[in-house]
């Protein structure tokens, strides 16, 4: 680490800090005449320490009396808004008191109080004052510098394709499915090592043989390690992967691994474990997977030569050493990051970019960071050879660490003042974790780092700042989605190992994970738990007199839970991943009434009736928890932008006091009153809405009718007011509500996002009059000429997801008269056919196909698997769902063939998109005579298909014998064997 390298002494507390201080003057909260005037001081003297925090921040070096001094100017900005927050809580409470306050006395009393409370806290200004004054004098004179630059709102664009990369992959490629071996050799289970040091694109290599090649095989999955690495998780997330069942499994690492060898026994897969630290680690993983002689293949990357000679058993033929791009590679990768267009490095840039590169030593990630950097210079040579000469030479000479650290400061301390607390907040995450967006942007908002921007909204901005860490590289883009949209982020394992040390340093963000610490501030004020070794003693006495942390995350389900009594100072509390946690452990967070952000784990199954005290709680997710009732007091929440509830459950009748709600998922009628779908139009700032019905409505009788009415009114009332996305569910064969609401003329200026749960027996036609859709979501009964005429004509549309029951008689054939802006296509047919083809010119933009059908039922219906798949000119990436039914164990041929349809289709594409085809079998038959005669366990030795499908349904009929339902319940317990290869159901 460089010495002396710091950061914003004011990271997170400054944006909040000056507009809290106007507010005391402004609401009149200093009516103390000593008071108002050290709140005035703090007011005049705040904004010249911000100036000359921010400019020592540019600074990569300062000397120890000048670092001493940032350390005492950042820890007394805390303290300061510590004592704001506390002051105005207290006499908040007061104000309410005295609204319900009667008689003489009573009110002399609370008056008293109040006075009191104003000299104490008198008292607490004037430390903080002479605290400030004793600061100023240790360094006399502030060097204020008022400049600011903005921050770019553009959306992710990624580059177009990989620079270099296709002859690694390739040579992996021959290495995997080298054909030379004779004998039994060539049918062993073989690994492939990739070795490099950090930031050569040891991972990105890996992915793209993964995509290349895993259509092969009957298995796949792709897991990431760390340098101490939870194993128990990662066998999971390769169980999961396999399996393709997301459910959680409570097995321990042993029996995990048997359940892996179990599956995995006579099944041809391929697995890539990426960032292996330790032999010791790749010993327990490798015990996973048996040798069957079907020419299974595993890919490792790892940094460490010896880690990788042991994965590859010592045999140096199969281990890859990963090296830098050659100078024209760099160049390409460079350019193609700065100038887009293709325009190539202006004539009086070549020779500073050509240095620039020979510094970056070939680091595909460094390269891009630099590259991240000087795409917002333009082309101003002088600001490029600034650039040129802050970058060190270590990299040209022996890729160390320090070199590569440099160039990722310099992008650092290029970022605004306020992305640079951003981006130091993602030190909170653990190591490899996928960070979603919408969860982080709200994270930076609760904590006060987004400055206020005229005509948006504060998550807008927040969304803006996450884009513009994404276009300078700084983190890598996960999920990228139609119109540039990103589903969530990872951090580089080197890039968060210097936020982390950076984070440590200014005592913004302290992470506990299995690395350990070696020692925490005297106050913490963020504090990350992600250890799963740490015990609870340790974790006790951790957050013990830990009064001042402002933000709490527990990333592990630890034994026994925190004491949270006194975290009074908390703005984010995230225990969503503490399942230890039950209803009286959360009993104090009615005390924390600084909260902004709370998310709660599974156990709990109520409120404190208190919450609604929380005055400043601005984001509320329970969607995990049991609740079933929401107190009634919640909608005293005024500052409330997002409630996240799961289905059924209760919501307060006067949900329309909470006028701050942008987000509201989900409604479930009728668990909820009429009022209540009443009370809903009048949040006039809402954006999202997710509404669910049940089955029971129908029973309902003129209930039924008055919840519908008052649904479709209060709709009407969102649409005016700027609702952006609805998601509806209500049961099948009742009438499509919104047929009311948009046959009405509703206007709906700025909906986008449209998603119908249930199934419809056409597409609506009014959905032509949403002229702003992007985003549609159908599920249907049948499907015909007309409904593609309709979808057709929706201009604007980027994202479709269809569902489809019933098959036409003729394949519809999706011409190029419609749909030319589409992105990303969903058509799920289950065990239906596939009743698509896309003709030549058909969707242009399309670049991304998900299909899942039954293959017979195709096959039968259209007589092949010929979709037109080749005519779809941008299409880059395909995944296709092949179902089949079986009453037997053998492999259907019918599947095989749709596979290998898609399979050659995209081969011969022009663009050669990533595909991946999946078979999965549902194997119908009778167990009634099965059950009598050998058990129930004895029938289901079948499902052990030696086959290549991926996962197996079973579908029982004639299941009227109490006993074998009772077997079957044995045999779908957590302890059975075969719980996680075959999911059931009874018909």
């Amino acid at each position: 680490m460089m010495v002396g390298a710091t950061v914003s002494a004011s990271a997170g507390v400054m944006n909040s800090l000056l507009g809290k201080l106007s507010t005391l003057l402004d609401k009149e909260y200093t009516k103390h005449k000593n008071v108002e005037k050290d709140v005035m001081f703090l007011q005049r003297e705040l904004p010249s320490m911000e100036a000359v925090l921010q400019k020592h921040a540019m600074q990569d070096e300062l000397d120890v009396q000048l670092k001493a001094w940032v350390s005492e100017l950042r820890e007394l900005a805390y303290d300061i808004e510590d004592s704001i927050d506390a002051f105005m809580v207290r006499i908040e409470h007061y104000s309410d008191e005295s609204a319900g306050i009667k008689g003489f006395m009573s009110k002399k009393i609370h008056k008293l109080k109040k006075l009191c409370c104003h000299h104490k806290f008198s008292a607490v200004f004037l430390e903080l004052k002479e605290r400030v004054v004793e600061a100023n004098e240790r360094r006399r004179r502030y060097e204020v510098d008022g400049s600011t630059s903005g921050t770019t709102t553009t959306l992710y664009s990624g580059l177009d394709e990989l620079v270099g990369i296709k002859g690694p992959r390739d040579c992996i490629i021959k290495l995997l499915t080298y054909e030379a071996d004779s004998g039994p050799s060539r049918q062993q289970l073989k690994v492939v090592s990739i070795v490099g040091c950090g930031g050569l694109g040891k991972t990105t290599l890996a992915n793209q043989v993964y995509k290349e090649i895993n259509g092969q095989f009957d298995c796949k999955a792709f897991v990431s390690m760390s340098q101490k690495p939870d194993m128990r998780k990662i066998l999971m997330d390769l169980l999961s992967q396999i399996l393709g069942n997301g459910s959680p499994m409570c097995f321990d690492e042993q029996r995990l691994i048997d359940k892996l060898r179990e599956f995995l026994k006579d099944k041809r897969y391929l697995i890539v474990i990426d960032d292996i630290w330790s032999t010791s680690a790749w010993e327990i993983v490798k015990s996973a997977f048996p040798d069957n002689n079907l020419r299974s293949r595993i890919i490792t990357t790892t940094r460490i030569m010896d880690v990788a000679k042991s994965c590859s058993a010592n045999l140096q033929e199969y281990v890859y050493t990963i090296k830098p791009l050659n100078h024209q590679d760099s160049s390409k990768l460079f350019v193609k990051k700065i100038f887009p267009s293709g325009c190539g490095v202006p004539q009086h840039l070549k020779e500073v970019s050509n240095a620039i590169l020979k510094k970056c030593g070939g680091l595909p990630l460094a390269i891009l960071i630099i590259a991240g950097l000087l795409a917002s210079k333009y082309d101003r040579k002088d600001e490029w050879e600034a650039v040129h000469n802050s970058i060190g030479s270590e990299l040209g000479k022996n890729h160390t660490l320090e070199g590569f650290r440099r160039i990722l400061m310099l992008s650092f301390y290029d970022l605004p003042h306020d992305l640079k607390t951003c981006f130091l907040y993602l030190s909170i995450f653990p190591e490899d974790d996928l960070i979603v967006r919408k969860q982080l942007v709200w994270k930076w908002v609760a904590e006060g780092f987004i400055r206020k921007v005229r005509g948006k909204r504060p998550d807008q901005v927040a969304e803006s700042y996450f884009y513009d860490l994404i276009n300078r590289n700084m983190i890598q883009a996960v999920g990228v989605q139609y119109k540039g949209n990103i589903y969530g982020c990872r951090v580089h394992d080197l890039v968060l190992d210097l936020i982390r040390s950076l984070s440590a340093q200014i005592n913004f963000v302290i992470a506990i994970d299995d690395k350990g610490y070696e020692s925490s501030p005297r106050k913490i004020r963020r504090l990350s738990l992600q250890a799963s070794n740490l015990e609870d003693q340790e974790m006790q006495k951790l957050v013990s007199n830990q009064s001042h942390i402002r933000s709490l995350i527990m990333f592990r389900a630890f034994k026994k839970a925190p004491d949270l009594f006194k975290f009074h100072a908390l703005r984010i509390l995230d225990l969503s991943e503490c399942n230890c946690l039950e209803d009286h452990h959360i009993t104090c967070i009615v005390n924390m009434f600084q909260l902004r952000y709370l998310s709660l784990p599974c156990r709990i199954t109520e409120l404190p009736e208190q919450t609604g005290n929380l005055q400043h709680l601005e984001v509320l997710n329970i969607r995990r928890c049991m609740i079933k009732t929401l107190p009634e007091p919640i909608v005293k929440l005024g500052k409330l932008m997002c409630l996240h509830v799961k289905s059924g459950v209760k919501l307060p009748d006067e949900i329309g006091r909470m006028q701050a709600l942008q987000e509201l998922e989900s409604i479930s009628i009728p668990c909820n009153s009429v009022r209540l779908i009443e009370e809903i139009g009048r949040l006039t700032r809402l954006r999202r809405l997710t509404v669910e019905t049940t089955s029971t409505t129908e029973k309902m009788g003129d209930q039924e009718v008055r919840f519908r009415e008052m649904l479709v009114s209060s709709l009407t009332e969102l649409g005016r007011n700027g609702l952006e996305s609805l998601c509806i569910s209500y049961p099948h064969g009742q009438n499509f509500i919104l047929d009311s609401l948009f046959g009405s003329g509703c206007s709906l200026p700025k909906f986008h996002e449209l998603d119908i749960k249930n199934y419809l027996c056409w597409v609506p036609r009014w959905i032509t009059m949403l002229s702003s859709l992007v985003h549609l979501c159908l599920s249907m009964y049948d499907i015909d000429e007309e409904d593609m005429r309709v979808l057709n004509g929706i201009s604007t549309l980027l994202f479709l997801h269809l569902e489809l029951r019933n098959p036409p008689e003729e394949r519809l054939v999706i011409g190029c008269d419609g749909l030319r802006h589409l992105n990303e296509l969903h058509v799920f047919c289950q065990h239906s056919t596939m009743p698509l083809t896309f003709a030549p010119g058909a969707m242009p933009e399309l670049h991304r196909l998900r299909l899942e059908f039954g293959a017979r039922e195709t096959l039968r219906m259209y007589g092949d698997f010929d979709f037109g798949i080749e005519h779809l000119s941008g299409l880059r990436d395909i995944r296709v769902d092949i179902n089949y039914y079986s009453g037997g164990t053998d492999m259907d041929a019918e599947a095989v063939a749709a596979k290998d349809a898609i399979t050659t289709a995209s081969i011969i594409h022009p663009n050669r998109p990533l595909h991946d085809v999946r078979m999965h079998v549902t194997m119908m038959f009778t167990l009634k005579e099965a059950a009598q005669s050998v058990g129930l366990q004895s029938a289901t030795k079948e499902l052990n298909l030696g086959t290549d499908f991926q996962r197996t349904f079973v579908q029982i009929e004639d299941l009227d014998n109490p006993e074998v339902l009772r077997k079957l319940q044995q045999l779908l317990s957590p302890e059975s064997s075969t719980r996680n290869q075959i999911e059931v159901t009874v018909i």
